[in-house]
């Protein structure tokens, strides 16, 4: 059984396992028990510069959502904007978590898809609006009960409305960093020169 929180991530790993294999793209994992809410994206060769930026830039979140139960959810860190599937539908029910508080954490979590490494770690909180907006949409897709059914409409919504359009539609609302507890080994965690191991 996983863990409920990303302690076993470090920024440096290597993560082998990851849905990028064909370059760019992102994730979201939200309503499980077996994982924490989570946006993952995969980038091919992160600089330095886009590192820090995305570590440093406010992140933003908003989502559209059809009538049938799609969704997508557009995350946005300064320039980058990554247009993400949402599909409650697919949470097997074992391990589908009904939320229980009216703000949810979300990580967020970049990868080069380069080498593998995990660049930047976050911890961001969504606020009550938008996490409202993400339960409703969970709702309505967990009430279709037919995860291809929804995966279709995402694809629809993907294939027919551009990034561009997204943006144009839909409100962006910036989310609020949480600050890390410290964890008492200091606090420079960007050298990366103290795992080894």
């Amino acid at each position: 059984m996983a863990a409920h929180s990303n302690q076993q991530f470090h920024v440096g790993q290597i993560i082998d396992e990851h849905p990028f294999v064909a370059g760019d793209g992102a994730v979201i994992e939200m309503f499980r028990n077996d994982m924490s809410n989570i946006v993952f994206i995969g980038l091919n060769g992160i600089t330095a510069e886009e590192q820090q930026m995305m570590a440093e830039a406010t992140a933003e979140f908003g989502l559209m959502k059809t009538d049938n139960g799609g969704c997508l959810v557009v995350f946005k860190l300064a320039e980058l904007a990554f247009d993400i599937q949402f599909n409650a539908a697919a949470i097997p029910s074992e391990y589908f978590q009904q939320p229980t508080t009216s703000t949810l954490a979300l990580s967020m979590m970049a990868l080069d898809t380069a080498n593998n490494e995990l660049k930047v770690i976050r911890e961001l909180s969504l606020p009550e609006a938008v996490t409202q907006q993400m339960i409703d949409v969970m709702q309505a897709q967990r009430a279709i009960e037919d995860p291809m059914a929804v995966n279709a409409e995402n694809m629809h919504l993907l294939n027919t409305v551009s990034t561009e359009e997204l943006l144009a539609k839909l409100t962006l609302t910036p989310i609020q960093t949480v600050i890390a507890p410290s964890c008492g080994c200091g606090h420079n965690h960007e050298d990366g020169h103290h795992h080894h191991g």
